[in-house]
């Protein structure tokens, strides 16, 4: 009975160490995440033109002067 006792605390021992060990991998992949999306939207609001900025009307919705 001892040694099923024994077994059994090793078990848990070495789980503990895994829920510890995925929940740090976990944490960092957050991390990670979070600054790539941040990331994401630095460049994409560097990219996309701020429709306030433009001083009228979008220069390809404009007819050529001959029309």
């Amino acid at each position: 009975m001892q040694e099923r006792i024994t077994e059994i605390e090793i078990k848990l021992a070495h789980l503990e160490q895994a829920v510890n060990e995925l929940s740090d991998v976990l944490y960092r992949q957050q991390n990670l995440l979070e600054r790539l999306e941040s990331g994401y939207e630095n460049l994409r609001h560097r990219m996309i033109p701020d429709d306030t900025a433009t001083d009228g009307p979008n220069q390809a919705d404009e007819k050529p002067p001959h029309y």
